[in-house]
């Protein structure tokens, strides 16, 4: 499931040497919060993965997978009534033999909410 231009949209994207953030916006009407959960809608780890995917492949220009979970922290809730935006930062973005690793901080100004260690394959 593609969830860009439709679960999240991406208001804008910043590149330095070091690191990449991209400033999102959640879609609370999406059917995905309906199931999770109605009345109080908190955005699936799976669906903070795909952003993830879904955005370093844009950056990279290739399709990825997901290959292996080194860590992953969810310190806070990402409800999109309470945070309707985010930053998603990339950093220690590396390549590998076959794709890439990284290191991700989903956040705002109030909370960080999810930090995680990941790789990267390319699709075949």
């Amino acid at each position: 499931m593609i969830l860009m231009n439709d679960f999240f949209k991406v208001l804008s994207a910043t590149q330095d040497e070091a690191s990449s953030t991209y400033e999102i916006a959640l879609n609370p009407e999406h059917f995905i919060y309906k199931a999770h959960f109605p009345g109080n809608p908190i955005t699936p780890g799976v669906c903070q993965l795909g952003i993830v995917e879904e955005l370093l492949s844009q950056q990279t220009g290739q399709p990825l997978l997901l290959s292996h979970v080194n860590n992953i922290k969810y310190m806070s809730i990402i409800s999109p009534l309470n945070s309707p935006t985010l930053q998603v930062r990339f950093s220690r973005l590396q390549p590998t033999d076959d794709g890439y690793s990284l290191q991700v901080l989903m956040a705002n100004e109030q909370a960080s909410f999810t930090k995680m260690s990941l790789q990267f394959t390319r699709k075949v």
